[in-house]
């Protein structure tokens, strides 16, 4: 079972070592990123779709224990 966390770094208990941490933050494309991205290019924005794999404002982040890279819970955007 994954720990809820945010957008941002979280201070959590990881589940695998026990330390109290800051997570690391990795974003993540999903499905729904490409379909807007799609849409965008569909619509002749091809330069917003290039931005949305650029920045966070539509990625999933991941996060993991500095310690151990154990996985520790995601966000969905």
């Amino acid at each position: 079972m994954s720990t809820p966390v945010g957008p941002e770094p979280s201070n959590v208990i990881c589940p695998n070592c026990h330390q109290q941490v800051t997570t690391r933050t990795v974003a993540k494309a999903t499905t729904k990123t490409h379909l807007l991205a799609l849409i965008l290019c569909v619509l002749c924005c091809w330069p917003c779709a290039c931005c949305l794999y650029c920045t966070d404002c539509a990625r999933s982040m991941d996060h993991f224990c500095p310690s151990c890279n154990n996985f520790v819970g995601s966000y969905e955007r």
